[in-house]
């Protein structure tokens, strides 16, 4: 996944292109994050949220979208790699949308937590939900501000882009979460980090695609883009 503040269309495409070929094969696990795509971005007063459930690598509308943006513009894109292939459909890409009276919420995640203990705090039964979708009800419920309280259900790790757009004055926030349990996640630790350069903040696997290194993400540490 990966976010973008900024007015470089071209720099922006370099992101995505590399966070394609991540999703086709994955540098850090030889795995493919083909399970679905989603991007919300705001742009020369247009916002766009498009989700789809091909692999990102696939979808041809990917740069008919981004062709769209142009001047200062607010990303988020995400690929999919699904714990619950049953689970595979538009509905289920990320980014999620949620509304409160005050503000608008678009959420990727990255890693996983344990969606009965997070429905049982929102009273609301997760079966046939995804952990990520009650992350951003969390958000709509409490504020983007109680985030720590999020790391007692983590179960691997708790990546997060969040764009927060304030329905009274219509300004709009990029938040960036990274936090993983030390003790409980199976890959490399590098797979678990995301990575800041040039206004961008990425999953760690696209510096190893073609894209910067850049400054490590601080640990456990809610930014703002």
């Amino acid at each position: 996944m990966l976010a973008y503040h900024g007015d470089d269309k071209e720099y922006l495409k370099r992101l995505t292109n590399c966070l394609a070929k991540a999703s086709l094969n994955d540098p850090l696990t030889n795995e493919t994050h083909g399970d679905g795509w989603g991007i919300v971005a705001i742009a020369s007063n247009n916002l766009i949220h498009y989700r789809s459930h091909l692999p990102i690598f696939k979808d041809e509308n990917l740069e008919k979208i981004l062709n769209l943006l142009d001047g200062e513009m607010k990303v988020i894109i995400h690929a999919r790699q699904a714990s619950d292939k049953r689970l595979i459909s538009p509905y289920y890409s990320h980014p999620y949308l949620e509304s409160t009276p005050k503000s608008i919420l678009f959420l990727a995640h990255n890693g996983s937590v344990d969606k009965y203990k997070l429905g049982n705090v929102l009273g609301i039964d997760p079966m046939l939900m995804v952990d990520s979708e009650l992350v951003a009800k969390y958000f709509a419920t409490y504020s983007i501000k109680e985030i720590d309280k999020l790391q007692d259900v983590t179960q691997s790790a708790l990546n997060l882009l969040i764009m927060e757009i304030n329905r009274i004055d219509r300004s709009s926030t990029i938040y960036f979460y990274n936090y993983y349990r030390k003790d409980r996640i199976k890959r490399k630790e590098e797979y678990y980090k995301l990575y800041f350069n040039k206004g961008a903040i990425y999953s760690s696997s696209l510096a190893y695609t073609g894209c910067e290194k850049g400054e490590e993400v601080k640990f456990g540490n809610l930014g703002e883009l």
